[in-house]
């Protein structure tokens, strides 16, 4: 689950927003609005109450008397706001099952893993980023509704690397081969031990790819991005635009509020609207470099915000310490098997040497066109912060951890063992932590917040490790009364 407090930390920029608002009646104060000595310096006769400026006066006095504050705080009755929220990211690598900081996709390996007969690194990489509408409207002055549109885009590469295959598996393999009508593999490509030597690495990639086929596994290079005197051969899954994740709608209600407490719970629902892999080209499926956008089911959420405001100096500053707990629940969806290629027998001979228990490869040519069913499951995310609203400035900093459940698949035993071996798709979790920035223009009568994150990858397990991964902002408020 990504992000599953998304909503929440969205209305972040609300402490900022109000804080701002309350700096507005000081400015007009200063301007000698409102001040009887300022009379004749601006005469009553001369002010225009129906104007842009009055309307928004009017607003601003209604607000400032909410006292609102924190993640919990929800738009007041008749307000509408749009955010667009704009984030790019570069995948790095991953943590395993261990915690441990490895290649995107783990690399495949026969026999001893320190000293494999055969070892193949699937060279993933890829960035991307996604652009965020959210739209909410203040129903009463405690209650909210939204619907949260998310787009992504993406760039992923597959550019799979043979680095090590036996020398004695080398001559079994080349004399299977031999029957079979397949190129046999070149002695000059390995060095005594074994190793692929970097100048042979793409024609030796090339070679082992292209007999996946004849092990049972669709293809992984594509001729159209295979250039084997610089990247190699491979696949590559460009979104060419956005694709659509899976909107989320609800409603948030602030249960509780005080001068120093306030709490808030959010309902909401996902429709399956998302992007799932092509399966004959899919990331967790090891079959290419396609990713999903979303999870691509019905859903249910919720999430739990409480703000205590630590310290508040009139109009000036405000801060307030922020937790929150969300959780998610996926329901079943029907996702298509791989078109599995039937082995040769030259193949399962390889495969009888080198995968004897068939947990990477086994048959499956018979499941070609079928379904199983896929429950992505429960996810939970928690996040402590502190904000700091200053003048026309916020600043912000938190720590957050989410948890996603391995995900339950009723299919072929065989399918199922081989998913588990790729462990692409195995219970994970990560922390992260977060710093903003932001800026209010309401105090010049632009209802705007602009807003900066900085998102960085702590810890984790099973799940991808990200870099650059920086979001922006622009919030926008309309009264509607």
């Amino acid at each position: 689950m990504k992000r599953a407090c998304t909503t929440s930390i969205g209305r972040a920029s609300l402490l900022a927003v109000l804080a701002g608002l309350c700096l507005a009646p000081i400015a007009r104060a200063e301007e000698g609005e409102g001040d009887p000595s300022s009379a004749e310096a601006a005469p009553a006769a001369e002010e225009e109450p129906n104007g842009y400026k009055a309307f928004i006066d009017k607003w601003v006095d209604r607000v400032s008397n909410l006292d609102l504050y924190g993640l919990s705080a929800q738009l007041p009755q008749g307000v509408f706001s749009f955010k667009i929220e704009w984030n790019m990211r570069r995948a790095v690598g991953r943590f395993n099952n261990h915690r441990k900081r490895t290649a995107m996709v783990a690399p495949i390996t026969f026999g001893d893993p320190e000293n494999p007969t055969l070892a193949l690194d699937l060279g993933a990489s890829g960035e991307g980023g996604g652009i965020t509408m959210q739209f909410s409207y203040g129903l009463t002055d405690p209650l909210d509704f939204y619907v949260e549109v998310p787009l992504q885009y993406m760039h992923v590469e597959l550019r799979p690397k043979l680095t090590r295959l036996d020398p004695t598996a080398a001559l079994l393999i080349n004399s299977y081969m031999a029957g079979g009508g397949y190129p046999q593999s070149q002695a000059e490509w390995f060095d005594a031990s074994g190793h692929v030597l970097p100048e042979h690495a793409n024609e030796a990639a090339a070679w082992f790819m292209g007999y996946l086929p004849r092990l049972g596994r669709p293809t992984m290079i594509d001729p159209q991005v295979s250039d084997l005197e610089t990247k190699g051969p491979g696949k590559v899954y460009d979104s060419d635009g956005v694709v659509l994740s899976d909107i989320n709608l609800g409603f948030s209600w602030n249960y509780l509020r005080n001068e120093r407490w306030s709490g808030s719970f959010t309902g909401r629902v996902y429709l399956p609207t998302g992007h799932i892999g092509d399966p004959n080209n899919s990331l967790t499926l090891g079959t290419g470099p396609d990713l999903d956008a979303g999870v691509g089911s019905f859903g249910m959420g919720f999430t739990k915000n409480f703000d205590v405001r630590v310290f508040k100096h009139s109009y000036w500053i405000d801060i307030v310490l922020s937790a929150e707990f969300g959780a998610a629940y996926r329901f079943k969806q029907t996702r298509r098997y791989p078109d599995f290629p039937e082995p040769t027998p030259d193949g399962n001979r390889l495969l009888d040497m080198l995968d004897p228990d068939r947990a990477y490869f086994p048959d499956m040519h018979d499941l070609s066109g079928g379904s199983y069913d896929y429950t992505p499951g429960f996810g939970c995310s928690a996040q402590v912060g502190l904000g700091i609203a200053f003048l026309l400035f916020d600043f912000g900093a938190a720590v957050g951890y989410s948890f996603s459940q391995e995900p339950e698949l009723k299919a072929d035993w065989r399918f199922e063992q081989m998913v588990k071996a790729l462990e692409m798709q195995a219970a994970g979790h990560y922390e992260i932590m977060r710093l903003s920035a932001g800026v209010n223009l309401f105090p010049i009568y632009v209802p705007l917040h602009l807003r900066y994150q900085y998102e960085r990858n702590i810890g984790g397990r099973n799940t991808l490790i990200f870099d650059h991964n920086h979001w922006f902002t622009v919030q926008g408020y309309l009264p509607t009364f």
